[in-house]
């Protein structure tokens, strides 16, 4: 996913600029009556992964898959 390589960007542009360690970012973006939120961490000991969730609030409360580590 092209998204998920620009924030890997910012995540370690972010702990470079300020110093520091584990980094936590989260999304929300808005589309018709739904909303899209995307949460990353980013821990200070793996600073190559960067974990993330995202959950589709689509008002049906549908699972859409269980949790994948994204690389």
């Amino acid at each position: 996913m092209k998204s998920i390589t620009e924030a890997k960007k910012l995540a370690a542009a972010l702990s470079s600029e300020f110093g520091c360690g584990d980094l936590h970012i989260n999304v929300q973006m808005h589309r018709g009556d739904s909303w899209i939120s995307i949460d990353m961490y980013q821990n200070s000991n793996e600073p190559e992964r960067l974990l993330a969730t995202v959950d589709f609030d689509t008002g049906a409360r549908l699972l859409v898959d269980e949790s994948t580590t994204l690389h």
